[in-house]
């Protein structure tokens, strides 16, 4: 697990939308787990590293928000925000 990865996946999520659009139709927590496998990172890490990149220290539970508000206006899947939110959360 690394800062290093973390902040790669922010990177790659912010910049590459045709990732960003098959994060927003997943369906299990399995799907990701696929699609970040050279990813290593813990759910404090990525919180750091989005807090970086907000400009503050994330509050509990904001980092779930952020999640639902990356994908409005996006195609998501019927349940993709939760399933995310719930692969986060064992993070």
């Amino acid at each position: 697990m690394s800062m290093e990865s973390a902040r790669a996946f922010v990177v790659r999520l912010m910049s590459d939308e045709e990732f960003r659009g098959k994060l927003a139709k997943v369906s299990t927590e399995a799907e990701i787990e696929d699609m970040v496998k050279e990813y290593s990172f813990a759910k404090e890490e990525l919180e750091k590293i989005v807090g970086e990149f907000m400009g503050h220290k994330l509050a509990a539970g904001e980092l779930e928000k952020l999640v639902g508000e990356a994908f409005e206006g996006m195609e998501t899947g019927a349940n993709s925000v939760a399933v995310i939110s719930s692969w986060l959360g064992k993070k």
